[in-house]
């Protein structure tokens, strides 16, 4: 019983053992790719926050014109204000001028009716006894009515003017409040105006806050994927059996560059070395037929649309997809086979799976070890 337990025990040792790199990889692997997705996610929020303050500084700028072209249109409605008041003074001296004209002429008037009565005291008989002759009478009569003739037109046309006067005063004042109230409306605008752009202001400062805040999550967890990903390279590394080498491959990268080779896929990639093999070392034209989705896990898609098979038989020069996984990330995997060994396993040729956008060789592959995969050729 004791033996049977004891095999028990080191059966399940035996497997940790064997079974504990990919266990690593699955967490490791699981937690890169929730880091990138995260990545993605606060530098998507960071570059909308980021269009979001330019539409603001936009509408700030234009607050900020109309502010300053209220504030020319007040200055000269306070000009025209100030005008307008000139013109109310300058008629009111006017009138007073008038006024005074008006009432000397009124008092020349008043002592050419008192002489006349003087002249006259005791009625027309009298006067007419008193004259010396007709033509006498006749004479003043004349000289009275003329005189008064001349100074009631002289009073008639100071009234006119004075009327006038009042009436272009009357106007100018009519003018002044209705420049007094645009002038409130523009005041008021102004203000509301001001608030509006306080306002913006303070949104403006709290979106660059947040897209600080986006940007700086953004800052961590390329440094966290970078620790992880160094991580899941070295794990790689101390549980696989392969060499590391350039392979012959011509465009190389450093680790977070990514530039479209000649096939449209990314160069450094396991993508970008599988396509550059066939189409460069074996001469099989492999194209990416589908931007945008032309990672590893879709191969199958893409062979299928260049006219290749898709099989789960291996065969030396074949590309080996493997499907998304835990394992192989979210955009899967895919490797050269260069060499199928009788018990089943592969000896493959594959980039960025060892190293960092690096090439390595790895030998004795058990395919269905990380997942679900088929073969292209």
């Amino acid at each position: 019983m004791k033996n049977k337990v004891n095999k028990c025990v080191a059966g399940l040792i035996l497997t940790l053992v064997l079974f504990f790199p990919y266990f690593v990889f699955a967490a490791t692997q699981q937690d890169l790719d929730s880091k990138k997705a995260q990545q993605r996610q606060a530098q998507a929020l960071a570059d909308q926050k980021a269009k979001e303050a330019e539409q603001m500084k936009s509408q700030i700028k234009t607050v900020d014109n109309q502010i300053s072209q209220t504030e020319n249109a007040i200055a000269k409605t306070a000009e025209d204000i100030s005008l307008v008041k000139s013109a109310i003074e300058d008629l009111k001296v006017q009138i007073s001028d008038q006024e005074s004209k008006l009432q000397i002429e009124k008092e020349k008037l008043n002592e050419i009716v008192s002489q006349w009565y003087m002249d006259g005291d005791f009625g027309f008989v009298e006067v007419v006894i008193g004259s010396d002759n007709l033509s006498d009478l006749i004479s003043k009569q004349e000289y009275y009515d003329s005189t008064r003739q001349h100074m009631n037109g002289k009073i008639e046309k100071i009234n006119e003017m004075k009327t006038k006067l009042l009436a272009d005063k009357e106007e100018q004042q009519n003018k002044m409040i209705e420049l007094q109230n645009i002038q409130d409306q523009q005041t008021a605008y102004k203000k509301s105006a001001e608030n509006q752009l306080s306002w913006k202001n303070h949104l403006l400062n709290m979106t660059e806050s947040q897209q600080k805040e986006h940007l700086d999550l953004v800052s961590k967890l390329q440094k966290d994927i970078a620790h992880i990903s160094a991580e899941l390279y070295a794990q790689r590394r101390a549980y696989g059996s392969g060499t590391a080498g350039a392979l012959g491959y011509p465009y190389m990268q450093p680790p977070g560059v990514y530039v479209l080779d000649p096939w449209n896929f990314y160069m450094s990639e396991c993508t970008g070395y599988a396509a550059w093999y066939w189409n460069s070392v074996l001469g099989k034209r492999w194209l990416n037929t589908r931007p945008g989705s032309g990672s590893a896990w879709n191969w199958p898609a893409l062979a299928r649309d260049q006219g290749y098979s898709v099989s789960d038989t291996p065969r030396v020069g074949a590309i080996i997809s493997w499907q998304a996984s835990s394992l192989t990330s979210q955009w899967g995997h895919v490797a050269i086979v260069q060499g199928v060994n009788s018990d089943g396993t592969i000896n493959i040729s594959e980039y960025n799976w060892t190293y960092n956008h690096g090439g390595d060789t790895r030998n004795n592959v058990r395919p269905g070890d990380y997942g679900s995969y088929s073969y292209i050729w």
